[in-house]
C-alpha cells in the first residue's frame, strides 16, 4: 500500500469579489487598518501575493514610470507590474506620511519585515458576512482572494492569459489557465474566425476561373 498514490483533491481557490463586494470590504477595511487596507489595495489592482507585499520596499517603486518591481519572488523570476492610478496615489500617500525608519513600505513597529498581513483582515471579512454559510473552503475569502480577483477580473474584461500569467508571475501558463473559464467570450470570437475562414474558402474554391480573360 506504500506504492498507492493518494488522490490529489482540487484545493485551488475559486472564489473571486464582486466590484461592489471589494470596495465594501476596502472601505470596511479603511476604518479599521491604513496598513490592511493599502495592503489590500495591493493585492487587489497589482495581484500581488502577501509576502511580496510584506518584503515590497521604496526601492521597488518607480512612480516616474509608473511601475512597482517585484524581487526575489516565488518562482525566483523579477517582474515590473505597472501600478493603476489608485495604487500610486496610495503609495504617494504613504510616502509622505512615512514615520518609521525603515525601507520597507509596510515595515513592523521596530522597521523589520511583518510576518503576516494579521487578523484585521479576516475580522473584516466575518463582519461583512463574506463567509456566511459558505463550506466549501475554496469559497471562501481569504487575503489570497484578492490576488485571484485580479486575476478574474482581468480575464473577464479580456485580457489574454498570457498577459495575465505574466503580471501574476506564474512560472507555467498551466496555472494561469484555471481562469479561462472566465472569457467565454474570447473562445467563441476564436471559433467565429475559423468559421468565417472556412465560409471564405468555400467562395474561392465555388469560384469558376474563365482562362479566356486572363490571357
Amino acid at each position: 500500500m506504500q506504492q498507492v498514490k493518494q488522490p490529489r483533491g482540487d484545493n485551488r481557490r475559486i472564489r473571486y469579489l464582486s466590484e461592489n463586494e471589494a470596495e465594501r470590504l476596502l472601505n470596511a477595511l479603511a476604518q479599521r487598518s491604513r496598513d490592511v487596507h493599502d495592503m489590500a489595495l495591493l493585492a487587489l489592482y497589482c495581484g500581488l501575493r502577501a509576502g511580496e507585499i510584506l518584503s515590497l520596499s521604496w526601492n521597488d517603486v518607480n512612480f516616474e514610470h509608473g511601475l512597482v518591481t517585484i524581487r526575489n519572488p516565488k518562482n525566483d523570476r523579477t517582474r515590473h507590474l505597472p501600478m493603476p492610478n489608485r495604487v500610486q496615489e496610495m503609495l504617494r500617500e504613504r510616502e509622505m506620511d512615512r514615520k518609521i525608519d525603515s525601507n520597507l513600505i509596510f515595515p513592523a513597529r521596530n522597521g523589520g519585515r511583518r510576518q503576516s498581513v494579521g487578523h484585521t483582515f479576516d475580522r473584516t471579512v466575518a463582519a461583512l458576512g463574506l463567509n456566511n454559510g459558505i463550506e466549501d473552503r475554496r469559497q471562501r475569502v481569504v487575503f489570497h482572494t484578492l490576488r485571484h480577483t485580479f486575476a478574474s477580473w482581468l480575464v473577464m474584461a479580456g485580457t489574454p492569459l498570457y498577459s495575465v500569467q505574466h503580471l501574476l508571475g506564474h512560472q507555467s501558463i498551466a496555472l494561469t489557465e484555471r481562469y479561462s473559464h472566465l472569457a467565454p467570450d474570447s473562445l467563441q470570437q476564436a471559433m467565429q474566425v475559423l468559421n468565417q475562414k472556412g465560409d471564405k474558402d468555400q467562395d474561392q474554391e465555388g469560384k469558376v476561373i474563365n482562362l479566356q480573360s486572363t490571357k
